[in-house]
């Protein structure tokens, strides 16, 4: 329902992968995955699918452990051939600084 859906309306679909880390507990990661897929599904012009195979896009996340914080990274990614989008960087010094950055980014960059 939600492809044909997706299908009639011309939304994109956008594959969203786990989370990769980077001296960071795993958790962190899980926990911006949720956040991010909540943010996502607001939008009515973006539909995310489960298998990479089915997006037209790719929706990498990652967090990086930085000596004064988490560094969050989104980037953007065309299915057919992995090229860039966009990408987004910011700095989280605290878990809780994940909401404001998941909702900049889902309402400005994720379309």
């Amino acid at each position: 329902m939600l492809l044909c859906t997706a299908m009639l309306c011309g939304c994109s679909k956008v594959y969203m992968p786990p989370v990769q880390v980077e001296g960071v507990h795993s958790d962190y990661g899980e926990r911006l995955r949720v956040l991010t897929r909540q943010y996502v599904a607001i939008d009515d012009h973006v539909t995310l699918v489960d298998d990479a195979q089915q997006g037209d896009r790719t929706l990498q996340l990652q967090l990086v452990r930085d000596t004064a914080g988490v560094v969050v990274v989104f980037e953007m990614r065309k299915a057919k051939d992995n090229s860039l989008i966009w990408a987004y960087r910011h700095i989280a010094y605290d878990p809780n600084e994940f909401i404001p950055i998941v909702s900049r980014v889902s309402k400005e960059k994720i379309r």
